[in-house]
């Protein structure tokens, strides 16, 4: 093969390779930078016990977090940061990871630009979608399930 063919493999590897990294890069700094979300001042999880509101309830966890049923209401934020009103001990969930919010048709799911996607029942999820009953939702490792 002639010499030219090799240098242009070489630049094309090299390409790839810067490419690769800043990608990896970017992806890094959007987990790591804090992004703007309205969070109502006092807005904690509130523990459902007979409820006509729908509600999230985790129903798998590897982590620490706990199996517990939280109220949906106009919206909710779903993450590892301590603003959020479901506070996921998931080394795998973004600081920011979800929102759910409430619209004239339904519930609507979006995420937040995670590193890892937020996939419901199994397929990840790029826009915002609209929430069935019984739907579930990945984030992480962790699990739930949305009832209406």
């Amino acid at each position: 093969m002639p010499e030219i063919v090799y240098t242009i493999l070489k630049f094309l590897s090299l390409l790839l390779l810067y490419l690769f990294i800043f990608f990896v890069v970017r992806s890094l700094y959007l987990d790591i930078q804090p992004q703007e979300v309205t969070v109502k001042p006092g807005a904690k999880p509130t523990r459902v016990k007979k409820s006509a509101s729908p509600f999230l309830k985790i129903i798998s966890a590897e982590s620490s977090t706990p199996r517990r049923k939280y109220l949906v209401g106009e919206g909710i934020v779903i993450g590892r940061a301590a603003e959020c009103q479901i506070c996921l001990e998931d080394e795998f969930a973004s600081h920011l990871h979800s929102r759910i919010t409430l619209t004239q048709g339904g519930y609507l799911i979006e995420d937040l630009g995670s590193t890892n996607g937020t996939y419901v029942n199994g397929r990840k999820i790029n826009y915002p979608v609209e929430l069935r009953n019984g739907d579930r939702i990945k984030i992480g490792k962790t699990i739930l399930e949305f009832r209406s």
